[in-house]
């Protein structure tokens, strides 16, 4: 499987039976596999997650569907082949196959964003995946309640999916905040991945870098992962 950074919080996941695209709104896309069906997901409408690019991507590969917040969905164009998704649901995609008879099943689990939105907890080919979009433990300059709420609404969403580690996970890592590793820090406590890609940073990569030097995130530093591209082994397949 190939993760590549795009920019921000877009990443394009290229799993075996299908690629996902998570949150591109600028940037250059990697060279994809035409013949593999692309599922395009948006976690919520802020302009640095959320951009108009998307939609000629119907022109660009035969097969495409959108798993869009709710908000997003409203306005896509009406020949799109949409999933408008809200808080607290599960989903279920049926992607035709690239070869042979049997469709590729997609499931989709979401959050609830304590900024706008969703964050997606996604199952497909064997892979567990986490995006967080805007779900984050948000901690600004601000009184202190209104950080440790922020904490514990994060860790409350989090319990959802807390039942066992994810293969990949991609959780904010924002300078501009106070404590910007806070996020990853209660990610791995509650949940856990076995492949950590930080995201969120605009064009602050080193700054974002440096901050994994945080003490709590010491043990993680093998799996955390700033490439613009990485190769990473199929996750294995579980025995009878």
């Amino acid at each position: 499987m190939r993760v590549t950074h795009i920019y921000h919080s877009g990443f394009a996941v290229e799993l075996s039976a299908c690629t996902l695209l998570f949150d591109w709104y600028t940037g250059e896309l990697p060279q994809l596999r035409h013949g593999l069906p692309l599922v395009v997901f948006v976690s919520h409408e802020h302009h640095d997650h959320y951009g108009q690019c998307i939609w000629p991507l119907r022109e660009q590969f035969p097969n495409v569907s959108y798993v869009l917040d709710k908000d997003v969905a409203a306005n896509a164009p009406t020949d799109a082949r949409v999933t408008a998704v809200e808080p607290h649901m599960a989903y279920e995609l049926q992607l035709p196959a690239a070869s042979g008879p049997d469709p590729t099943t997609l499931r989709v689990q979401t959050l609830e964003s304590n900024d706008e939105g969703v964050a997606f907890l996604v199952r497909a080919c064997g892979t567990t995946i986490y995006f967080s979009g805007d779900l984050n433990s948000w901690q600004w300059a601000r009184p202190a309640e209104q950080n440790a709420a922020s904490e514990k609404f994060f860790r409350t969403e989090l319990e959802r999916i807390a039942h066992g580690p994810v293969d990949l996970a991609f959780v904010p890592i924002d300078p501009r905040l106070e404590d910007p590793t806070a996020g990853i820090a209660a990610f791995m406590d509650v949940v856990g991945t076995h492949a950590l890609f930080p995201m969120h940073y605009w064009g602050r990569a080193e700054e974002a870098r440096a901050l994994m030097a945080d003490p709590r995130l010491a043990p993680y530093a093998g799996i955390t992962h700033f490439e613009d591209v990485c190769e990473l082994p199929d996750p294995p397949k579980p025995t009878a």
